[in-house]
């Protein structure tokens, strides 16, 4: 199985749409007094879809984790990612990923500096030959 760096793919698709005024970072958000968005790997099922000719489709899950000092925008961040990205397909040179939103906005915490977190949860999947 190839590497094929979805997640920063996506993002980089994110970036390019302009959906949030800061920075997405994969894994951890690393500035603790600033807003900022996170994208990171979920548990993925170990069985795909295998077909006759040996390719078989691949889903990645990931999520969005996005805080701000304003829970109302982190909220609208959150709903606006899931929205970009449902249905949408990203071409690459090597492979196309298909987009599919999983859940809507969902609250996190709010932490001690009055940041707070939702999260957006998608599912990439592709085609490996």
């Amino acid at each position: 199985m190839k590497c094929l760096k979805i997640a920063e793919r996506v993002n980089q698709w994110v970036e390019k749409k302009g959906l949030f005024p800061f920075a997405v970072y994969n894994d951890l958000i690393p500035y603790a007094d600033k807003d900022g968005a996170a994208l990171r790997h979920d548990p993925a099922p170990a069985a795909q879809q295998r077909y006759t000719d040996g390719s078989r489709l691949v889903k990645w899950n990931l999520t969005y984790y996005i805080r701000c000092k304003n829970a109302e925008e982190a909220r609208e961040y959150a709903y606006t990612i899931t929205s970009a990205l449902d249905g949408v397909e990203i071409e690459g040179e090597d492979v196309d990923i298909t987009c599919e939103a999983l859940t809507l906005p969902q609250f996190i915490g709010k932490d001690d500096k009055d940041f707070t977190t939702y999260s957006a949860a998608i599912a990439c999947s592709y085609l490996e030959e």
